[in-house]
């Protein structure tokens, strides 16, 4: 995997001409090359499709996933930094001033076989919208129509890992997130400083879910993140701190909506 600086990442940036608004909206395909972009934002909102493969974008409140047959609205100017792998999708542009209603917070949502089709489709039009082909800018208009319905309906947000604010249980949270399968209770309140009742009372009502909860999806996307990358889900099971396969099938599938298995068919 190839990790890009800040630098690097405004030249990738400027090289597309994302630095800038330019269109209304226009599609580019995403790099199949595992990329980890520093920390960025541009003028336009973002929508980041994986048609295979799994990404990760950590924004300033919260941490993605992106599996398969999703889509994560990323509003214009939200600094955020995204980890590509294996991924085969597409990015969709859009100029603020295009969009009636706008989202202003990172989110993932299902996409439809129709809007996926709608979304590759439009990579036909370099251009975008501003195309002179008269097709094109109705075409956009109802695509952007289309995705704005898909966000509204999508319901509550599995794949989301908020962040704290709180400096303690920020940093007990970055340090479990380096080992997510070897993470405890024991290590996060050394790590925060804090009596476990304080922890737990100040973790709750600040993440809005129980450590427990939490230390679950992060084992997940974890785990998602190896099965991307090749591992079988016997290991992804393992260093994601599942002692039974079963029960991490159990969890996965909940979480992600479908099985460990059929996740690498999706990713692969």
């Amino acid at each position: 995997m190839k990790t890009l600086t800040v630098e690097e990442t405004q030249a990738v940036l400027e090289k597309s001409h994302l630095d800038r608004l330019q269109g209304a909206g226009t599609a580019r395909r995403e790099s199949r090359e595992a990329l980890f972009y520093a920390w960025h934002a541009h003028p336009h909102h973002q929508v980041l499709f994986a048609r295979r493969g799994t990404t990760q974008v950590e924004g300033d409140e919260s941490r993605h996933l992106l599996p398969a047959g999703h889509a994560l609205w990323i509003p214009a100017y939200s600094r955020h930094r995204t980890l590509i792998r294996n991924l085969d999708g597409l990015s969709l542009f859009l100029d603020p001033g295009y969009v009636d209603e706008a989202y202003r917070s990172i989110q993932a949502f299902p996409i439809s076989p129709m809007i996926q089709e709608m979304l590759f489709h439009a990579l036909r039009w370099p251009d975008g919208a501003c195309d002179p082909d008269p097709v094109a800018k109705s075409f956009f208009q109802t695509l952007v129509l289309l995705l704005q319905e898909a966000i509204r309906h999508a319901g509550k947000q599995e794949f989301t890992l908020p962040k704290a604010t709180h400096p303690s249980l920020q940093r007990a949270m970055d340090r479990a997130l380096l080992d997510p399968g070897g993470a405890c209770l024991a290590m996060a309140l050394r790590e925060a400083g804090m009596s476990e009742r304080s922890f737990r009372r100040y973790f709750d009502r600040e993440i809005g879910m129980s450590w427990q909860q939490w230390i679950t999806q992060a084992r997940l996307f974890h785990a998602a993140t190896l099965l991307a990358q090749g591992e079988s889900v016997t290991q992804a099971a393992v260093q994601s701190g599942y002692a039974s396969q079963s029960a991490f099938t159990k969890a996965f599938t909940r979480l992600l909506g479908l099985s460990p298995g059929k996740f690498c068919g999706h990713s692969g």
